[in-house]
């Protein structure tokens, strides 16, 4: 999932643990092993193929909002929690992202078609998920905005920057070996990245199409692909259209024993 939903996600996680008064530093460990990835010696094998609910000691608790990120994209990606981590990529998943994409992955194919590019079933499989993770956010748009969870997320990264810099690159470079400075740096471009007005801007079906286009490099004038992909990711909106995986991700990570920490 995304970063949006990964928030609210925590959010929703943290009031259901009645913990209200909580520092946000905890959303940036959050979505930490998608947000080190902006560096480029920092890769997302890197950051999420690690064994899950690794013990921490004392001065490096925050780490666990770490492992809810990698335990929700288990849901997300798996279908259930693995007490290590899973390796490879599976087109046939079984987790929510890729359910819910199967039926769009012949469609993909067809719009590679319509600009002359090939793809591969395997390879539209892994773009039929990320599409599902785009158009979540938006499926939870009301929740995201009852939550405040665009604006928490610019200010705990700010936060984090100005008053916890120095303990979030110890806790990531105990938990992932990451050199302080890479860290460093990645908040330094997250300030300017994670802001209000550029996380409002992609909260539309055009914005999604924007991303998923330029991921993909299929940005193009051809006119019926234009229509099409805009006719598939409304279509996927309205397919996907409920927040069921909010609510049976956060029993399942509660069930499995993961606890918040101050």
């Amino acid at each position: 999932m995304l970063m949006l939903t990964h928030t609210c996600l925590l959010q929703q996680m943290m009031s259901a643990s009645g913990m209200h008064d909580m520092d946000p530093d905890i959303y940036i460990y959050n979505i930490a092993p998608d947000l080190l990835t902006i560096h480029p010696d920092i890769s997302p094998r890197q950051t999420h193929f690690i064994p899950r609910f690794i013990e921490a000691p004392p001065d490096h608790q925050r780490t666990a909002y770490v492992m809810f990120h990698l335990l929700v994209d288990d849901l997300a990606h798996y279908g259930s929690i693995s007490m290590t981590c899973q390796e490879g990529f599976d087109p046939n998943s079984s987790g929510y992202t890729y359910l819910k994409g199967r039926n769009l992955v012949g469609h993909i194919m067809n719009l590679h078609r319509m600009i002359d590019k090939e793809i591969s079933f395997s390879d539209a499989a892994y773009q039929s998920h990320l599409l599902v993770e785009m158009i979540y956010d938006l499926v939870i748009r009301q929740r995201i905005d009852r939550s405040g969870s665009i604006d928490l997320l610019e200010e705990a990264v700010h936060f984090t920057f100005d008053r916890r810099e120095k303990e979030f690159c110890s806790d990531i470079s105990w938990l992932y070996g990451i050199d302080p400075e890479h860290s460093r740096e990645v908040l330094k471009i997250a300030v300017s990245y994670i802001t209000r007005e550029r996380m409002q801007r992609f909260m539309n079906i055009e914005g999604r199409i924007r991303l998923f286009t330029d991921k993909f490099g299929l940005r193009n004038n051809n006119e019926l692909f234009t229509e099409t992909i805009s006719a598939l990711f409304q279509d996927a909106l309205l397919s996907i259209g409920d927040e069921n995986f909010l609510q049976e991700a956060c029993g399942t990570i509660r069930n499995c024993g993961w606890l918040p920490t101050r």
